[in-house]
C-alpha cells in the first residue's frame, strides 16, 4: 500500500484515483477544499478532522461490492474499540446520537475508491445532527495512526473476504428502528447478505432497500 499524507488537499478521492496504477493507494488529509459526501453533498471541514481515501482495483475485492460501505464503516469501529461508536446503515459513523463520520464509495472504470471523513473535534457544528468524537483537539499523530489502521483493516477485509456481517450488525443502531425512505416508511428488520436493508413496511410488506437515502425516525 502506497501512502500519502497532506495537511490540505483539493479532494482525497480524486487524488487516490489518479495515483492508482498497480499498488493500492491510500491518501490522508486533515482538510479538503472540495470534499464530497453521499449524493454529491458537500462535506464540511470540522475544526479537527481526518479525510481518507483507499483506492484499489475492482478485481482485488473479494466481497460483494454492495457490502463495501458497511465494511468501511465497520473497519473504523474496529480501530476505535475504546470508543462507543455505532453505525447507521449504510454509511454513517455515530457517536452520542450524532453523525461524526461518513463513507463514500466511488467506482471509476475498473477502480474502486473508498472515502471516509471523521470529525475528531468540532466546537460548533454547522450541520444539523453532526458532532465529533472528542470535545478537545487531539494530537495529529493520533488522527494519522487511526487513518492508517483503518486503511489496513479495510484492505484486509476487502481482499481476504473476512467481513463478519453478524459482528457488523452488533454495532448497528438502525435495526428495530422506524425509518423513512423516499417511497414511504417502515421498520428496519435485518441486513441481508448483500448488504441491503430489510424493511417491513407499514402495510406489512417486506422490501429490501439499497439506496442510502433513509432517515431514522426513532
Amino acid at each position: 500500500m502506497k501512502t500519502f499524507f497532506f495537511d490540505s488537499i483539493y479532494n482525497t478521492q480524486e487524488f487516490a484515483l489518479k495515483e492508482l496504477s498497480s499498488e493500492t493507494i491510500f491518501v490522508t488529509s486533515f482538510s479538503q477544499e472540495k470534499g464530497k459526501g453521499t449524493s454529491n453533498r458537500e462535506w464540511l471541514n470540522a475544526d479537527q478532522a481526518i479525510a481518507c481515501s483507499l483506492a484499489l482495483f475492482e478485481e482485488q475485492i473479494k466481497i460483494a461490492h454492495t457490502l463495501i460501505p458497511l465494511v468501511a464503516g465497520f473497519a473504523f469501529v474496529k480501530v476505535s474499540q475504546d470508543i462507543d461508536l455505532t453505525l447507521k446503515w449504510p454509511n454513517d459513523i455515530i457517536f452520542n446520537e450524532k453523525k461524526v463520520g461518513g463513507i463514500l464509495v466511488q467506482k471509476v472504470e475498473d477502480k474502486i475508491c473508498i472515502g471516509m471523513g471523521v470529525n475528531y473535534f468540532w466546537e460548533t457544528p454547522s450541520v444539523p445532527n453532526a458532532g465529533s468524537i472528542f470535545n478537545t483537539y487531539q494530537d495529529d499523530t493520533k488522527l494519522k495512526d487511526d487513518a492508517e489502521n483503518w486503511a489496513k483493516q479495510l484492505e484486509g477485509m476487502l481482499k481476504n473476504n473476512n467481513f463478519d456481517l453478524d459482528e457488523y450488525k452488533s454495532r448497528l443502531q438502525t435495526i428495530g428502528k422506524l425509518v423513512e425512505y423516499p417511497e414511504g416508511r417502515g421498520w428496519a428488520e435485518d441486513i441481508n447478505e448483500d448488504g441491503s436493508l430489510q424493511i417491513k413496511t407499514v402495510d406489512e410488506k417486506i422490501i429490501n432497500l439499497t439506496s442510502p437515502l433513509i432517515t431514522e425516525v426513532n
